[in-house]
């Protein structure tokens, strides 16, 4: 059983120094930023340096490359996170779960007087219940559920970028057949489905709904995947 402090936010935290940018700062920068420290996500400080937003990996898949956004044109208070959410540094770890459950999200600051001291992610929750139930075995079905999910975001953004380079390809008369290693959302950081498995998770998405052909390195839509983009909205699921 654990004491009292070491149920606290403040011992599972990443403690600062952080990576941290300006609201002003410009997203290329940022990017940059996150690529040379191999950081997933930075925390955005307003004038005062206070924290004021975050910008995450799927931040800037969603709000910046879908959106055909210029990085060096778009500053981080475009697409950041904001208002940032956040826990006190004498919250417990059973409030962050709480918080990150509520909100969906999977990186909370911890902060204290408008002063950012750290932060915490799903992954140090996930390493936490780990050490304390390892011989659990609804510890399997956790990592299952979150495999799932992760596959689902995969092929959503696939799917959409898809055929957004299909419809354009179509309008400049280009060759309707798009190399996978050219699409954005094969080289997003997800949690649980490493770079490996990506693959063959739109292997499987192809038998199993047969949207899309792969031929080799190569995708391209169906017909029944032509018509199921005509669907308003759309689940690829």
């Amino acid at each position: 059983m654990h004491d009292d402090k070491s149920n606290r936010i403040t011992s599972i935290m990443t403690h600062a120094p952080l990576e941290t940018a300006n609201s002003s700062d410009n997203i290329d920068t940022i990017i940059r930023t996150m690529t040379v420290k191999n950081k997933s996500s930075v925390v955005i400080l307003n004038d005062l340096k206070h924290p004021e937003g975050i910008i995450t990996e799927r931040d800037i898949v969603r709000r910046l490359l879908f959106e055909s956004k210029d990085a060096k044109l778009t500053t981080a208070s475009e697409i950041m996170s904001s208002p940032l959410i956040s826990l006190n540094d004498d919250a417990y770890i059973y409030d962050a779960a709480l918080i990150m459950s509520k909100y969906s999200i999977r990186r909370l600051p911890i902060i204290r007087d408008n002063v950012l001291l750290g932060i915490v992610t799903a992954t140090d929750l996930a390493r936490r219940l780990y050490e304390e139930n390892n011989n659990d075995p609804r510890l399997h079905v956790i990592s299952r559920a979150s495999s799932v999910r992760d596959k689902k975001f995969l092929i959503w953004n696939f799917m959409k970028e898809l055929f957004d380079m299909y419809d354009q390809a179509r309008k400049k008369g280009s060759p309707l057949v798009f190399k996978i290693k050219d699409f954005k959302s094969t080289k997003m950081p997800i949690l649980l489905l490493g770079e490996s498995n990506v693959f063959d998770t739109l292997r499987e998405y192809e038998k199993a709904r047969g949207y899309i052909s792969i031929q080799n390195d190569t995708v391209a839509p169906t017909s029944k995947g032509l018509l199921k983009a005509r669907e308003t909205p759309k689940d690829w699921d």
